[in-house]
């Protein structure tokens, strides 16, 4: 039995202690609480996407909360708040309370509404044309947004007010027709499909008939080549216009530092001259300017992404110490700027014109079946597309710029284009695209011409209004050499020199004298300006 009291006391006694601990426990210790965290029912935006300017209403439910706070937002908040962000913006919600804190989230979209199509204009906006003559025309839209683009042709109809004087295709090209009379004029105006605006009087092109020259015409440009400023400035040259048949006017004005005339017959690096060289190359392998592929239209308006080599003005891309001399040897070559050779392709120039070598070297090497010619080679492949259309000769593989010619080599080419000898006639101005990456909507890297022109199958299109553009097709050279096609693919003209102490300019200068001749042959009238004027 004392056993089994001693045992019952036992029992008793720990009952006793357990039980004077729990009531301990309930007491008014420093024992943590069992509140339970705030819950948030809902945090929600209302509309959750809005407009620049607009404004949102943030609601929320939420219970067991001492304090709720939003961030971005100072000081308390109740619900509704109304928010008006300037950009997209997430919203995180805090609720605290004695047994912690919840959070929540909602984001307000800012929408940018897409820009609408405002207006359009053609360009170029004036242009004479011979009988059989032909210019395509390009359409610019500007948007809502302040930008503009070039809008393809497809989504375009052209309208004529004269068909017996100017009739266009579905595809933007102008074409005078035979017998039309000298002089007369017709509008060309425009009309987006999908929007319906149309070009306005100002922003229409206006085709202008010639029949040729006039009687005055070798006598004005006579004058101009030696009277104006901008002629007289970059002295000495040789200059030259004519059609498919002959020169028809020419002259030869100042004299070296020896003392010795630029004649015909003098040859010259011609650096970018070259470029339209390789793109009439291009067109006579493929056999015609409809046979051109995308690959090619990429490269020869230079939107490939291949501009990693430059376009050096002060020394040569592809020394003659190479070994073999070849174009795919030069691409094996490190761009010293960031140890990438010439043959990369930067993606982020892919689809934005970029003056840049690296577009026809690479050509060249990979759709232009010449990579691995030997430089001493080189002119004579690619002269034998051309037929009997001059000598040829390249003092480096450089396709962009390494042609060493005269002025008769380069004009018996032109010759043979303008008579559709060779069929780059067909493919000048086609596939253009803008190149001043500071014009308004241009998406361009990079120009060395400070003027709106567009750029076509490895040569420029000189169609800036403000400065009377007059759409010629022309391919200047840093060093001097300007040869160009009227618009009216009827007349050609160069201006022959080499002057490397101002290769940084790029020709322009000759660009400014020549198209001042080539107006004054066109109008007959001499020009004293410093831009064509009639």
């Amino acid at each position: 039995m004392t056993i089994i009291r001693d045992r019952v006391f036992a029992a008793f006694a720990c009952a006793s202690v357990f039980l004077s601990l729990a009531i301990a426990g309930c007491g008014g210790g420093s024992s943590s609480s069992s509140a339970p965290p705030p819950v948030i029912g809902s945090f929600i935006a209302t509309p959750s996407s809005i407009s620049a300017g607009q404004s949102s209403a943030l609601n929320w439910s939420v219970t067991g909360a001492a304090s709720v706070t939003i961030s971005g937002i100072s000081g308390a908040v109740t619900s509704p708040l109304t928010v008006t962000p300037t950009a997209t913006t997430t919203y995180t919600l805090t609720a605290t309370g004695t047994g912690g804190m919840a959070t929540a989230t909602v984001t307000v979209t800012i929408t940018t509404a897409k820009p609408t199509l405002v207006s359009i204009a053609l360009s170029p906006l004036a242009v004479t044309l011979a009988p059989g003559g032909t210019q395509q025309l390009v359409v610019t839209g500007t948007y809502s947004d302040g930008t503009t683009q070039t809008l393809p042709a497809s989504g375009e109809t052209f309208q004529s007010s004269n068909t017996s004087v100017a009739i266009v295709s579905t595809s933007g090209v102008a074409t005078v027709p035979s017998g039309a009379t000298s002089n007369a004029e017709a509008t060309i105006e425009a009309t987006d499909t999908a929007s319906g605006d149309s070009t306005s009087a100002a922003n229409s092109t206006v085709v202008t008939v010639s029949t040729g020259p006039t009687i005055n015409s070798v006598s004005a440009a006579t004058a101009t080549a030696e009277n104006n400023s901008l002629c007289t400035a970059i002295q000495p040259f040789y200059w030259e216009i004519g059609d498919q048949n002959s020169a028809l006017a020419s002259g030869s004005l100042g004299t070296d530092s020896n003392g010795n005339p630029v004649l015909a017959t003098t040859n010259f690096s011609i650096a970018s001259a070259s470029k339209m060289i390789y793109g009439a190359y291009v067109v006579q392998l493929r056999g015609s300017a409809a046979n051109l592929t995308q690959q090619d239209i990429d490269f020869l308006h230079f939107t490939s992404g291949y501009t990693n080599m430059g376009d050096s003005t002060t020394g040569s891309e592809c020394p003659s110490t190479d070994t073999p001399d070849t174009v795919n040897t030069c691409l094996n070559l490190l761009n010293s700027a960031n140890g990438l050779p010439y043959s990369y392709q930067d993606p982020t120039t892919i689809g934005k014109f970029d003056y840049d070598g690296g577009h026809l070297e690479n050509h060249a090497s990979l759709y232009g079946a010449i990579g691995n010619v030997p430089v001493w080679q080189l002119g004579s492949t690619i002269g034998n597309e051309f037929g009997a259309s001059g000598s040829l000769t390249y003092t480096e593989p450089l396709l962009s710029g390494g042609l060493f010619v005269n002025s008769n080599d380069y004009t018996q080419i032109l010759r043979n284009i303008l008579s559709g000898t060779l069929f780059m006639r067909d493919a000048l101005g086609t596939n253009p695209v803008c190149t001043l990456p500071t014009a308004p909507g241009c998406n361009a890297v990079y120009s060395p011409i400070p003027e709106a022109w567009h750029y076509s199958m490895a040569h420029w299109v000189e169609d800036d209004p403000s400065t009377n553009g007059d759409g010629a097709f022309s391919s200047p050279g840093a060093f001097g050499f300007y040869p160009w096609i009227e618009a009216s693919k009827t007349y050609y003209g160069v201006i022959s020199r080499e002057d490397q102490l101002h290769a940084s300019h790029y020709g322009f200068e000759s660009v400014q004298c020549g198209r001042l001749i080539r107006h004054a042959w066109d109008t007959g009238v001499e020009q004293t300006g410093t831009i064509p004027t009639n």
